[in-house]
């Protein structure tokens, strides 16, 4: 898939998010709405990718409904690192388009 401009700022924003959620920036459920919320604003249509991010973000989503605001970086780390990486990842596999 090739992002636009748009998709591939709106990419490295949940980067970002990450970023200031470890920082102590962001509290958890901003991490996890912020995600989906930036999702949303893309307008990915690829489904593969699509089905690919709801794999990562999904356990993010659970720990907070199980745990709240009270998730830490420690408690979440291995699901925000497997996020990160798959960020990371595609966004390095995907060209900018205009």
């Amino acid at each position: 898939m090739l992002f636009n401009a748009h998709q591939s700022k709106i990419w490295f924003s949940m980067i970002k998010s990450i970023a200031d959620f470890r920082k102590g920036e962001l509290r958890y459920f901003d991490l996890v709405y912020n995600l989906e919320g930036a999702l949303d604003a893309g307008e990915f249509e690829d489904s593969n990718l699509l089905e690919e991010w709801y794999i990562f973000w999904t356990p993010l989503e659970i720990l907070y409904a199980v745990k709240g605001n009270s998730v830490t970086a420690k408690d979440a780390n291995k699901y925000i690192a497997d996020m990160e990486s798959f960020l990371k990842r595609t966004s390095r596999s995907t060209s900018t388009s205009m």
